[in-house]
């Protein structure tokens, strides 16, 4: 990575984070509604677990040979 692209990275940092933190607690609102008896720590490990396997997917998918 060049100095340039750890620069402009540095910039979205907060803005990354927000954003996961939105995405994680937009999928924490559906599952409340859409399972009554909702267990908040089985959905949050199910959540994470979803975003980590996407992420990994998204990554592997983007990596050049």
């Amino acid at each position: 990575m060049s100095k340039m692209q750890e620069i402009e990275i540095e910039r979205y940092r907060d803005q990354i984070r927000k954003d996961v933190r939105h995405l994680i607690e937009r999928y924490r609102e559906i599952m409340a509604w859409d399972i009554p008896e909702n267990d908040p720590l089985e959905a949050d490990r199910l959540i994470f677990s979803a975003v980590h396997a996407a992420l990994d997917e998204v990554e592997q998918k983007n990596k050049i040979t």
